[in-house]
């Protein structure tokens, strides 16, 4: 059954926060138990493993969801292909990952951990694969089911080293196993509600154009992994292990809340594909609802937490993370322009110029790299913040040039949706700071809440109307 974007996103949206949440309390937990320099060697190992991970895709999943969308009786043949290639290519991705962390000699904990979370990249390598033709047939509902079990299975079989004092490894064996298990979940998934057969077989003519169009986004995701997790790799050569343990928490926080972005993305790619066959007038209708319904999340939750980033700190992971305050801060002003950013990406993919993503990709890492080696000597982790800042208005700037190029945008009703929404959460954050130099910050939240919520009915951001069709949409079936 294919569902509609609003319903998508809602569904991910959903599964996601679930995700995000079991995934933050089992990183808090983590955080406040085995200590800042610990910490910082867990966080880097995944942080190492998963630039690795865009090896073992090489982008496939990403055509497997858009030519399946568009070519739906299709889809087994491209299914059976993309198996037969993944293969291969995660057996190389584990190579070079092993190759890469003994030649640039880390400690011996860091690669045990390493080789470990390379074995999870490849079972997730896998079960994407299946999520991929699920989103290609406009369904996500099982891809969210599965990615929240997934995370709580993760939760507790972490929990229970934690708690029994297990070695690191076993914190990172626990999303091994959710991993496996997931496998086999998507396995099941495909042959008995979607009755999709395929076997490794591997077809020359179809990997070759999958290829073609694969090379492009496997590019730019190699770029945006390197991106995200440059600065933990420089920070593990210029700064202490205390130091990668400080930023790992700002960093998480700031990544948890990229389920909002990523479901959204995850529901208009495969309709924005489907319309740059038919309509690409809709592509920059359904762009500026997007970045809509972006802003009006976005700029609360950026506010918010830079007014209580260093109660909210010390409340969750101890006195010991509060010099990661002011990092955490500049992250929140940055999470804007990367939310943003998702969607522009979506629309070039969207629209077979992936070329052009992978460009502004390339530029925005050389920034990134550039700002952090200058950066990180002087100011420390303070600079990895302000170099991701400076790299995400690059980011999201240039997509939105490029966007525009290709699509025509709206940029009048762009801004009025800006104005409407800015305009209460910056209120919102200054009487949120206000009050919580006089109450517990626990308490501030839900007033925040209330007061934007009022301001943006007030500016015409919200209004019942627009409400009630929101919800239709949702619950339409």
């Amino acid at each position: 059954m294919a569902y509609t974007v609003a319903q998508n996103t809602s569904f991910m949206t959903v599964a996601s926060i679930l995700q995000k949440a079991v995934s933050f309390v089992y990183f808090t937990v983590i955080a406040r138990l085995i200590g800042v320099e610990n910490t910082g060697v867990y966080f880097f190992a995944i942080a190492f493993t998963t630039i690795f991970a865009v090896f073992a895709d090489f982008g496939f999943n990403s055509v497997l969801t858009r030519e399946s969308a568009k070519y739906p009786e299709q889809t087994e043949r491209y299914l059976s292909t993309v198996l037969a290639a993944k293969l291969l290519f995660s057996l190389v991705s584990y190579a070079l990952l092993a190759l890469s962390v003994n030649v640039l000699h880390y400690s011996d904990l860091t690669r045990h951990l390493i080789y470990l979370a390379g074995i999870t990249m490849v079972l997730d390598n896998f079960h994407t694969v299946f999520y991929g033709v699920f989103r290609g047939r406009r369904n996500l509902v099982y891809e969210g089911i599965g990615i929240v079990g997934a995370q709580f299975l993760t939760l507790v079989v972490g929990s229970l080293a934690l708690y029994n004092h297990w070695s690191l490894i076993w914190l990172i064996l626990a999303y091994t196993i959710a991993s496996a298990l997931n496998v086999i979940y998507t396995v099941c998934v495909a042959r008995s509600r979607f009755h999709l057969r395929w076997s490794f077989s591997f077809d020359k003519q179809i990997f070759k154009m999958f290829f073609i169009f694969a090379v492009p986004l496997a590019l730019a995701g190699l770029i945006g992994r390197f991106y995200a997790y440059s600065d933990s790799l420089l920070m593990s050569k210029m700064l202490t292990a205390q130091e990668l343990g400080w930023w790992s928490v700002p960093y998480k926080i700031a990544f948890a809340f990229q389920f909002v972005p990523i479901a959204l993305s995850a529901s208009v790619y495969p309709a924005m594909s489907a319309f740059a066959e038919r309509d690409r007038e809709k592509i920059g209708e359904l762009f500026t609802k997007s970045w809509r319904y972006l802003f009006t999340i976005v700029f609360p939750l950026s506010f918010g937490l830079i007014a209580l980033a260093r109660p909210a700190l010390v409340f969750l992971y101890g006195a010991n993370y509060l010099p990661a305050a002011p990092a955490l801060q500049i992250l929140m002003a940055s999470l804007i322009f990367g939310f943003l950013a998702f969607v522009t990406g979506a629309l070039l993919n969207a629209t077979n110029h992936q070329k052009t993503q992978t460009g502004l990709m390339t530029l925005v890492l050389a920034v990134n790299i550039v700002l952090n080696l200058i950066l990180l000597p002087r100011l420390g982790i303070y600079g990895a913040a302000v170099a991701a800042l400076a790299s995400n208005f690059v980011l999201c700037a240039g997509g939105l040039i490029f966007s525009n190029y290709f699509v025509k945008l709206d940029f009048t009703l762009l801004f009025k949706y800006f104005l409407q929404t800015f305009i209460p959460a910056a209120v919102m954050g200054i009487l949120v700071y206000y009050f919580s130099r006089h109450l517990h910050f626990i308490f501030t939240i839900p007033i925040g809440v209330i007061i934007y919520a009022l301001l943006l009915f007030i500016s015409g951001g919200m209004s019942l109307t627009l409400f009630d069709t929101i919800r239709q949409k949702v619950w339409r079936h």
